[in-house]
């Protein structure tokens, strides 16, 4: 029961954090993911909680980006929180 109070409130905690990763010279590095606080071999949430990678590919919350790292040996970072952009249709035939 008290393990399920705490999992609940970092649940809340993480769904209420908006935060960008950096806005500095190091944002298309992007922010590195807090994967010490999931154990993605058993399993993740079914929360979305969208996460922008730096590869580029839109990740349902952070425990997934976690264990993407851990399946393909790779080190994806989170470039942002939320969706993906999409280049809009303007900056497409602007750069034309």
């Amino acid at each position: 029961m008290k393990a399920t109070g705490v999992f609940l409130l970092l649940s809340l905690a993480l769904c209420c954090y908006q935060g960008n990763a950096e806005t500095d010279g190091a944002a298309d590095q992007g922010t590195e993911a807090a994967c010490e606080n999931y154990d993605p071999r058993r399993g993740c949430t079914r929360i979305f909680d969208p996460i922008c990678g730096t590869d580029n590919q839109l990740y349902g919350n952070e425990c997934l980006l976690c264990f993407h790292n851990l399946q393909r040996n790779t080190n994806v970072r989170i470039k942002n929180r939320g969706m993906c952009q999409q280049p809009s249709a303007y900056s497409d035939t602007a750069q034309k």
